[in-house]
C-alpha cells in the first residue's frame, strides 16, 4: 500500500515518516514510537492518531494502541483506547481500511469492547466516513454524534 494523493481522508494530511524493510512499506507510530507496516487500517489509524494529538490536543501519554482484552474467551485488541484524566477508557476507537464499509457488523466488533470497556465515547472509521457515538450509562441510552469529543 502506498499513500496516494487519491485517497482523500476525513483527516487532515500530516508528515508521516515511511521506511521500507525486505521491499515493504512501514510507517512511524509516534505514540507507540515505533515503524508499524504500512496497511490500508494502519494508514487510517496514524491519521486518527495524529488528528487526536495534534489537532484536539490529546495527550498522546493517555492514548493506547491495540490493548488485548479477552472477550468471550477470544483474544481480542482494540485499535485505539484513550484514558480520561482518571485513567478510565473515555473513548475506543476501531479503525478500518478506507474500503472497509462501515456496518452492522463493524459496530458489532466496538459493541463487544464496549461490553468489556464502558467507555463513555465509541468510534468507527474508515478514514473516509466517522459513525461517533455517545454513550449514557446513567440513562442507558446512546446518540450518535458528529464530531470527534475534545479532550476534557
Amino acid at each position: 500500500m502506498r499513500p496516494s494523493a487519491e485517497l482523500q481522508l476525513l483527516f487532515p494530511e500530516f508528515e508521516h515518516k515511511l521506511t521500507q524493510k525486505d521491499g515493504k512499506l512501514f510507517i512511524y507510530d509516534a505514540i507507540a514510537k515505533k515503524y508499524r507496516a504500512l496497511t490500508p487500517e494502519e494508514w487510517v489509524r496514524q491519521h486518527c492518531l495524529n488528528y487526536l494529538t495534534k489537532h484536539l490536543n490529546y495527550p498522546a501519554s493517555i492514548i493506547q494502541i491495540e490493548r488485548g482484552h479477552e472477550i468471550d474467551h477470544l483474544q481480542r485488541r482494540t485499535d485505539i483506547q484513550v484514558f480520561d484524566k482518571q485513567g478510565n477508557v473515555f473513548m475506543l476507537i476501531e479503525c478500518k481500511a478506507p474500503h472497509v464499509a462501515l456496518t452492522a457488523q463493524t459496530f458489532q466488533q466496538i459493541s463487544q469492547y464496549q461490553k468489556k470497556n464502558e467507555a463513555r465515547f465509541i468510534v468507527l472509521t474508515n478514514g473516509l466516513a466517522h459513525q461517533i457515538f455517545e454513550i449514557d450509562k446513567e440513562n442507558a441510552s446512546t446518540s450518535q454524534i458528529t464530531e470527534f469529543p475534545n479532550y476534557l
